[in-house]
C-alpha cells in the first residue's frame, strides 16, 4: 500500500513560517499549473504530429523551459514540509539533539546555495537580457524563464533559513 506523499500536518508557524509556507504553496501550485500545461501541450504536439503531420512548433523549446520552471518552483515548498531526501544510514542512532544540529547545518548550507543561484542567475538574466538571445524557433527571449528560477531560488533560501531557525530554536520537532 502507497503512503501519502503529503498531509496538511497541524504545523504551527509563526508570522514569517506562515508567509512562506503560503508563498512556497502558491508557487506548488503554480508548478502545478505549469506542468498541467505542459502535458497538455506534449499531447496536443504529439497527437498533431502522428495524426496530421502538425506537431506544436517550438514544443521542444517551451518543454525544456516549463519543466525546469516547475521543478525549480516546488523547491521551496518541499523544503518547508521538510521533504528532500534524508540519508540517515549514519544519523539514525543519534541522539535528536546531533540530528537537529547536523540539520542545522545543512538547512545553512541549502540556504547559501540557493542565494548563490537566486543571485547567479539574476547576473545571468541581465547579460542574456542585454546580448538579447532568444530561442531558436519561437523567438521567446532566454532571460524570462529566468524570472521563476530567481524567485523560487530566493524563496527557497528563505525556507531554508527559517528551517535552519526553526532546528536552532528547536520549534520545530
Amino acid at each position: 500500500m502507497a503512503d501519502a506523499i503529503y498531509t496538511e500536518t497541524d504545523t504551527q508557524y509563526g508570522p514569517i513560517g506562515r508567509v512562506l509556507d503560503a508563498l512556497s504553496k502558491a508557487f506548488a501550485i503554480a508548478a502545478g499549473i505549469v506542468l498541467t500545461v505542459l502535458a497538455i501541450l506534449s499531447l496536443v504536439s504529439i497527437i498533431g504530429r502522428s495524426a496530421f503531420a502538425m506537431p506544436v512548433m517550438g514544443d521542444y523549446e517551451l518543454v525544456q523551459i516549463m519543466s525546469a520552471v516547475a521543478v525549480a518552483m516546488s523547491l521551496p515548498f518541499c523544503q518547508m514540509v521538510r521533504g528532500h531526501v534524508i540519508v540517515d544510514f549514519f544519523t539514525h542512532n543519534c541522539p535528536p539533539k546531533i540530528n537537529r544540529f547536523m540539520d542545522l547545518i545543512a538547512n545553512l548550507l541549502l540556504c547559501l546555495g540557493a542565494f548563490l543561484f537566486a543571485w547567479r542567475n539574476a547576473v545571468g538574466l541581465m547579460e542574456l537580457r542585454k546580448s538579447g538571445d532568444a530561442s531558436m524557433l519561437l523567438d521567446i527571449p532566454t532571460w524570462v524563464g529566468y524570472v521563476p528560477f530567481i524567485l523560487s531560488f530566493a524563496l527557497l533560501g528563505c525556507t531554508a533559513l527559517y528551517s535552519a531557525w526553526e532546528d536552532f530554536t528547536g520549534e520545530r520537532k
